[in-house]
């Protein structure tokens, strides 16, 4: 008689599962971030606390993935064949993660709650609210800065250990999370990517492409031996 013994690579699989999805979460979320109209100060104003409730709600969202995410690569990180850059990455995500999530809160409730404030207050509590609201968004700028590069310097660090990875999708994830990672933080110094909705979303979108070629890697092509990936369960006959 043959029986399967318990496969020791199930919760790896079901990380790599969860990170797709989250993936897949992300990107829909970022995809339909609303933005507020900036032609005049109380117009930007208005437009923040007509677009409030909204946008709590997908902050809600994009704070959650954001959590998630890290978790789900610090826990396939430690199946990495270089755990320096393994340990390195997770710590640079959770600045990024932080920042990120400070700056979401600052984006989808502090500021939406004051220009709904504002708003309810006439046009004198709209005027009397914009240097407030102006320090706020600029301080949510220089956070979503930080996250995009920390967390871009992550995903450089994680594609650094797949290198020796054997396996077509490993080396899709090495190979893009290079490219992403320096891409992203290239535009960001340059110029091109800015920390508005537009820029923070093409990188966002970016990110979730590399963690679905990160959990394509381990689900369909980290099988092979020589990686700390999942490998096919062996099977063993049990004595009559």
């Amino acid at each position: 008689m043959r029986i399967a013994t318990p496969d020791p690579n199930i919760p790896l699989r079901r990380s790599a599962c969860a990170l797709l999805a989250t993936a897949l979460l992300q990107a829909t979320a970022i995809w339909f971030h609303p933005q507020a109209p900036a032609a005049t100060p109380i117009d930007w104003v208005q437009g923040l606390a007509e677009i409030g409730p909204r946008a709590s709600h997908l902050h809600l969202v994009l704070v959650a993935t954001v959590v998630a995410t890290w978790l789900l690569l610090g826990d396939l990180g430690r199946h990495w064949p270089s755990q320096a850059l393994a340990r390195g990455a997770e710590r640079l995500y959770a600045l990024g993660a932080a920042a990120m999530i400070a700056g979401a809160m600052i984006n989808g409730f502090a500021l939406s709650r004051v220009a709904r404030w504002a708003v309810m207050g006439g046009a004198s509590h709209a005027e009397g609210t914009d240097a407030v609201v102006t320090f706020a968004f600029a301080l949510n700028q220089a956070l979503a800065g930080l996250g995009l590069v920390a967390t871009c310097l992550a995903i450089l660090a994680w594609s650094l250990g797949l290198r020796h990875c054997p396996g077509r999708w490993a080396r899709a994830a090495c190979v893009g999370g290079i490219g992403i990672a320096a891409l992203c933080i290239a535009g960001y110094a340059l110029g091109p990517i800015k920390t508005d909705v537009t820029g923070i979303a093409t990188v966002t979108l970016a990110q979730c492409t590399w963690y679905a070629l990160v959990a394509l890697a381990v689900l369909r092509g980290g099988a092979s031996a020589g990686t700390r990936f999942p490998s096919a369960s062996p099977r063993v006959p049990e004595s009559p």
